[in-house]
């Protein structure tokens, strides 16, 4: 199912047919290819998706290739009709399995800029967050997967909204880029 128009509110919705059926709620899947070629449509835009891709290459780079995020925030909305503005920085919650042989701590020991949301904001314009999904912390991620849900499935006044769920493997990563440097080009030519 391609990514969902906005709604009314200007903001995704949070389901478009039976709010039970997975395929057709919130977060709703898609891969990084689509959301660059949906939401990279201003120079701002893009300079914030390269920052996303940019900042999945270092957690692909720490071994963080299973799992995935929740993308949401002013990026995914109509921030340009809802407050005649581009999004200032793009909201992401990494749920991932750790690398073989890493236990959560030596993760952190050797990637410590991974897990400082404050420097993955300056170096990259994107508000991160990570949540180790460990088997033995079961009951701790399905708290924090409750928490975004409630957090990110609701505008500031209440009325529910949509996110995106992009894949964190690679295999998307070198067309998502590929798409925003044309696009970037065809601009660039006007």
């Amino acid at each position: 199912m391609p990514i969902p128009e906005w709604n009314d509110i200007g903001a995704l919705p949070s389901f478009v047919g039976h709010p039970t059926d997975a395929r057709e709620r919130s977060p709703y899947p898609a891969p990084l290819a689509e959301v660059a070629a949906r939401f990279g449509d201003s120079p701002e835009r893009r300079s914030l998706l390269f920052g996303l891709m940019d900042y999945r290459a270092e957690l692909h780079q720490a071994g963080l290739v299973s799992g995935f995020q929740w993308v949401d925030g002013s990026f995914v909305e109509d921030i340009k009709w809802l407050e005649d503005r581009e999004p200032r920085d793009l909201d992401v919650v990494t749920f991932c399995r750790l690398p073989d042989g890493q236990t959560s701590k030596t993760l952190e020991t050797s990637f410590p800029a991974l897990f400082t949301p404050a420097e993955i904001k300056r170096l990259h314009s994107v508000d991160a967050r990570i949540v180790l999904m460990e088997p033995e912390k079961l009951e701790e991620v399905i708290g924090l997967a409750a928490y975004w849900e409630g957090l990110w499935g609701h505008k500031r006044d209440g009325r529910r909204k949509g996110y995106l769920q992009v894949d964190l493997s690679r295999d998307e990563d070198e067309a998502a880029r590929r798409a925003l440097d044309a696009r970037d080009a065809e601009e660039g030519r006007r």
